[in-house]
């Protein structure tokens, strides 16, 4: 039997869980954190410590466990800086080096969110049975990863099949997106992106059901967009169906590129 510590650092939510592998896996003392608007580094890594001290007291260890951390965002390979994590604002930022000043017995080691979620799939999820495997996850951003005869494919940056930055719109009025440049997939379909967009638009004047179901824009979010779209609203569906082909598009792709199990 097997333990350690399991962090998912997304854009918006810290989620944390003690992993137990043994005869049958089984997950305890799971914690969830939502991160404050100014996501800087030294209070992710404080929020981060404290979670970690509190489920370890929880759970009555004596020594440290390993931690491993996915983040959202490209890694200078196995240093544990963060180069960049665009749904943070992060740029260059020693993240491990920060946690290892607040939890100095502990081992830690960061891997690319999408590479930590798609070797999960493929070790105890739905890609159990076959080699190759691709995952794609669609929220805060839009990110990928793939396990090609059993290995992570990592890249150089930790951000091999990063499939949310691929391009899919071109020329100087594709959007931006939180990595500087224009055009990516996540520039239009990723969460905080759509959002933004979205409660610009509503606020400019555009009609909706999903600014009536919202109560502002400012509280508009994708799942409003969905009802509406569910009940004919004309600018939800004119919304979905500029983005969603951009969506399945990069996915047939992918598809084809990688030739997944």
């Amino acid at each position: 039997m097997s333990t350690a510590l399991g962090v998912d650092l997304g854009g918006t939510h810290l989620r944390l869980a003690l992993v137990v592998l043994g005869d049958a896996p089984a997950r305890s003392f799971e914690r969830r954190i939502a991160l404050p608007p100014e996501t800087d580094a030294i209070t992710v890594a404080d929020l981060l410590a404290e979670a970690i001290r509190a489920i370890s007291r929880e759970a009555h260890l004596d020594d440290p466990l390993p931690v491993g951390i996915g983040v959202a965002g490209m890694l200078r390979g196995d240093t544990g800086v963060v180069t960049v994590a665009p749904n943070l604002g992060w740029r260059e930022v020693p993240f491990r080096a920060l946690l290892e000043e607040r939890l100095p017995k502990q081992p830690i080691r960061l891997f690319n969110d999408l590479d930590a979620i798609a070797y999960g799939e493929y070790a105890f999820g739905a890609g159990r049975s076959v080699e190759d495997v691709l995952c794609v996850f669609a929220g805060t951003g839009i990110g990928a990863g793939i396990v090609a005869h059993g290995q992570i494919v990592e890249g150089a940056g930790h951000v091999a099949v990063e499939i949310g930055h691929t391009k899919v719109v071109v020329g100087e009025n594709a959007r931006r997106c939180g990595c500087g440049a224009r055009g990516c997939l996540e520039a239009y379909v990723g969460g905080q992106n759509l959002e933004a967009r979205v409660r610009a638009e509503l606020a400019g004047g555009r009609s909706s059901v999903a600014l009536t179901l919202a109560g502002t824009a400012a509280a508009v979010h994708a799942g409003h967009l969905d009802m509406a779209a569910c009940q004919g609203d004309a600018y939800a569906n004119e919304l979905w169906d500029e983005i969603a082909p951009l969506l399945g598009l990069a996915l047939a792709n992918a598809v084809t590129l990688l030739d997944p199990g």
